[in-house]
């Protein structure tokens, strides 16, 4: 699916400032199947990585069209280390099942903010093509949260722990993104 074709001055303010947050968002997921990759030697954990990696690659280059230069987080480059050790420390430190639940919240959580946006792009009257991929890109982070779930089983307490903090970042980095 092509990214729509915007005229980025004329959206909304609310709007540009969701692209941002989720072009911030999709650098950061890259990033952290890239940690994953890095801490493990798991061959099922560095296939999933690999996958998971290239369709958030696939979302990152649709985003990239749409947000101009100029016009990206101010957060980028920090955001994007804290998603590699997002995606790093839960994998070197707890294992893939550690891994695959911090996954499963935050890209559980990544669907409901997708969710988000798409009733407000909705309720805006956003241009042709900018809810569809939204939409899109909100059905795969469901999916990869399914994966992810599935993998984890049941979590035990340092899986829920660092589960918890990288929602909470991630909700900060939105809210902060949305700013800067």
């Amino acid at each position: 699916m092509p990214p729509p074709v915007l005229d980025w001055a004329a959206l909304p303010p609310v709007l540009r400032r969701e692209l941002r947050a989720s072009h911030l968002g999709e650098a950061v997921a890259v990033r952290l199947y890239d940690g994953v990759a890095d801490a493990t030697d798991d061959p099922d954990a560095r296939r999933f990585a690999r996958h998971h990696r290239e369709v958030e690659e696939i979302h990152l280059a649709r985003l990239r069209r749409l947000v101009p230069a100029g016009g990206e987080s101010r957060l980028l480059a920090p955001c994007r280390a804290g998603g590699w050790l997002m995606g790093w420390l839960p994998a070197k430190v707890g294992g893939p099942r550690t891994f695959y639940a911090v996954l499963a919240a935050v890209e559980g959580w990544v669907d409901g903010h997708y969710a988000g946006q798409i009733a407000l792009a909705r309720r805006l009257g956003a241009p042709p093509g900018l809810v569809e991929l939204l939409e899109a890109c909100r059905s795969d982070e469901s999916h990869h949260a399914g994966d992810a779930a599935r993998l984890a089983g049941r979590p035990g307490p340092l899986a829920r722990l660092l589960a918890a903090v990288a929602v909470a970042c991630s909700r900060a980095g939105v809210a902060l993104a949305r700013r800067l």
